[in-house]
């Protein structure tokens, strides 16, 4: 009789779940806290709740599923060794996030590109950008939100209006970050746009127009606006220095940096080892997320899903290079390693985006499955 091998699938997921307990019990025993202990009971039981019920409920993908609760469950156990409470504050803003990925999941599969869709979606995300220009009271860090409308409004707008609508769109959205003094998310998103005018619509005379628009943009905001703040010491060298498992102490540099990156802790407890291997975890998070865009039937699908994977990865790109200082940026955070709970909840509602269009693309293949046994 020959042996039933599990599945890679299975193999992983089983894997994340063990390191997942590990990574709460370590902490749990060395400070005793009834804290962490609840941590490493109640976050292996929602993974894997959300896993398996969750996702054949509303036909999620598993894979990206797995690897961004992953990367949230870093984020708190990075929390988790030096202040137990704090823990469990980031874990209850991953339920919030949960609770916006199925929001996400659930709204794709009715979303259609429709004028209503685009004009709504611009609409709040442009309000949302000039908040903060028109109220200089208000805030709230809402840009990740922000884009994430503004993403769906693109897409709509091009694949309904045509490239014009969408690059004003675009344009638009881009102005407002670089004069609200938020240059790296300018950066980000001009560059997710230019990669999407590519892959929709290559033409020259469509992205050298958009390209020369978003340089003039730079330009005049880099003129009249102070430039951003450069780090004063390489990163490298005070994360390697911090690298001990368990260490309480960061170094000022770390300490020195936004409160709502989490990837500095996560470096400074458990290593640049530990850390650059979750944050590779960006790369097969991405290739899945190119996969699903190229199989998609709709084009808006197609593109939410190109736009949605090229936004996180460019996202953890520069949050990298921000960190060891190869760009002038300090306050972007590595995405799902977080403690804002806005950006926490835009990012996942894009994970739920990217969840529905794989499982609407499932679904298609397996309609399709049918009518060709039928034809049979």
């Amino acid at each position: 009789m020959s042996k039933q091998k599990s599945s890679p699938r299975f193999r992983f997921t089983g894997a994340v779940l063990l390191l997942s307990i590990l990574i709460f019990l370590v902490p749990a025993l060395q400070n005793g806290s009834s804290t962490l202990y609840l941590l490493c009971v109640l976050i292996p039981c929602i993974m894997l709740f959300a896993g398996t019920l969750l996702a054949r409920m509303f036909s999620l993908d598993r894979m990206i599923l797995t690897l961004s609760f992953w990367l949230c469950t870093v984020g708190i156990a990075a929390l988790a060794l030096s202040d137990p409470e704090a823990a469990m504050a980031q874990s209850l803003r991953c339920g919030a996030g949960l609770a916006a990925l199925l929001c996400g999941s659930i709204l794709i599969r009715s979303l259609s590109a429709s004028l209503l869709t685009s004009v709504c979606s611009a609409f709040l995300g442009l309000l949302l950008l000039a908040g903060k220009l028109l109220a200089p009271a208000f805030s709230l860090p809402l840009t990740e939100v922000a884009l994430a409308l503004l993403l769906v409004s693109f897409g709509t707008l091009l694949t309904r209006q045509g490239p014009l609508s969408a690059i004003l769109c675009a344009s638009a959205a881009l102005a407002l970050l670089l004069f609200r003094g938020e240059p790296a998310e300018a950066l980000i998103w001009g560059i997710t746009i230019l990669l999407l005018l590519f892959a929709v619509d290559g033409r020259l005379v469509i992205l050298l127009p958009a390209a020369a628009v978003m340089a003039v943009l730079f330009f005049v905001a880099f003129s009249l606006l102070p430039a951003p703040a450069v780090p004063q010491e390489n990163m490298i060298s005070a994360l390697v220095s911090a690298g001990g498992l368990g260490s309480d102490s960061l170094p000022e540099a770390i300490a020195s940096l936004d409160k709502v990156s989490l990837f500095p802790l996560v470096t400074g407890h458990y290593g640049l080892a530990f850390s650059g291997l979750t944050v590779l975890l960006f790369l097969p998070f991405t290739l899945r997320g190119t996969t699903v865009a190229s199989v998609a039937r709709s084009r808006l699908h197609g593109m939410l899903a190109m736009g949605i994977s090229l936004l996180l990865s460019l996202r953890a790109l520069i949050a990298l290079l921000s960190l060891f200082g190869f760009l002038p940026f300090t306050d972007i955070a590595v995405p799902f390693l977080t403690s804002s709970l806005p950006g926490l909840c835009a990012e996942l509602f894009l994970t739920g985006l990217l969840c529905g269009i794989s499982g609407r693309n499932d679904a298609d293949l397996a309609e399709d499955a049918h009518l060709a046994m039928l034809a049979q």
